[in-house]
C-alpha cells in the first residue's frame, strides 16, 4: 500500500465528521488507507465512526484504545497497525485539508520525513491561532531548539508524511506520550540519521480543541528536560526524576505506551 494517514482522536465526535468526510472522498482513488485511533474517549467518536463511516468509505479503518494513552500513544499504535510505505499524521480537526497533506506525501520520495510548516514563506493560514497561543509557539519552539539542536521551525504542525523504514526502526526509542511526542519523535530520528525536510503547508485553526494551553506546556517542557536529561552526561539523575516529579506526570502514559508497543510488536 502506497499511503497510510494516521488520525488520533480523543473526544473528536464534535469535529472529526467534516475531516473524515473531506479525507474518505480524497482518497477515494488512491492506494491509501485512514486509521483513526480513538484512546481513551467518552464521548460518541467510537460509535458514529462505526456506525457513519465505515461502511461509507471502505478505506477507513478504525483502533480502539480504552485507555487514554495520549497523542504519541495513539500514533505508536497506528504505526504498527497500519500498511503503507508512506505514513502521514494528520489532526481530527481538519486543519490540514487532504490536499495539502497530500501534496506533502508526493514529495516524499526518498527514506526520510517531511514535516509542514506554518511558519515557512509560501505557506496558506487561513484562520490564525490566538496571539498567545503564537507566542507560546515560538517559545517552545526555541526551547525545542536549544535542548535538541532541532533546526525546525515548526516541530508541533499535526501535518508530517514520514517512510515506514524511517520511523520504524525508532519506535522502540521512544518514551514520551501526549504533546512531546511529535520532538522525541524527530530527535530520534535526527540521531539516526534520517533526513528531515521542512515544507510550507495549507492550515487552519479549528476551534474546540481539548488542549488546556498552560497545563500542556508545562507538561510538555518537563517531557523534554527528562529527555534531553537521558541523552546527556547527567542520565543517573533520571532514576530521582522518576520516584519523584515523573510519579505525578508521566510514569503511568509512559508504562502503558510502551505496554502497547510489546503487545503489539510480540
Amino acid at each position: 500500500m502506497e499511503l497510510s494517514i494516521l488520525i488520533p482522536a480523543y473526544n473528536e465526535a464534535e469535529r472529526i465528521r467534516s475531516t473524515l468526510e473531506a479525507y474518505g472522498t480524497a482518497l477515494a482513488d488512491r492506494d491509501a488507507e485512514i486509521l483513526v485511533i480513538v484512546n481513551g474517549s467518552n464521548d460518541r467518536s467510537e460509535c458514529l465512526i462505526q456506525q457513519e463511516f465505515l461502511p461509507q468509505y471502505p478505506q477507513l479503518r478504525l483502533v480502539v484504545i480504552p485507555e487514554k494513552v495520549g497523542k504519541g500513544g495513539a500514533l505508536m499504535r497506528g504505526i504498527i497497525e497500519c500498511s503503507g510505505d508512506k505514513i502521514a499524521f494528520t489532526d481530527a480537526d481538519g486543519s490540514t485539508p487532504p490536499h495539502a497533506l497530500l501534496a506533502l506525501a508526493d514529495q516524499l520520495q526518498n527514506p526520510g520525513m517531511i514535516l509542514g510548516s506554518r511558519w515557512l514563506a509560501g505557506s496558506i493560514i487561513g484562520r490564525k491561532q490566538p496571539l498567545s497561543r503564537r507566542v507560546m509557539s515560538r517559545m517552545f519552539n526555541a526551547y525545542v531548539r536549544v535542548l535538541f539542536g532541532l533546526r525546525l521551525s515548526d516541530t508541533q504542525c499535526g501535518a508530517k508524511v514520514m517512510t515506514r523504514e524511517s520511523v520504524i526502526q525508532v519506535l522502540p526509542h521512544i518514551g514520551t506520550t501526549q504533546w512531546a511526542f511529535d520532538v522525541e519523535l524527530l530527535f530520534q530520528l535526527q540521531r539516526k540519521g534520517v533526513e528531515i525536510k521542512e515544507r510550507p503547508v495549507e492550515w487552519n485553526d479549528v476551534t474546540g480543541s481539548k488542549v488546556k494551553i498552560l497545563r500542556s506546556s508545562v507538561e510538555m517542557s518537563f517531557a523534554l528536560l527528562r529527555l534531553r536529561l537521558i541523552y546527556s552526561p547527567f542520565k543517573a539523575i533520571i532514576s530521582l526524576w522518576d520516584r519523584t516529579l515523573g510519579r505525578k506526570l508521566f510514569n503511568r502514559r509512559l508504562a502503558r505506551m510502551r505496554s502497547i508497543y510489546a503487545e503489539e510488536s510480540t
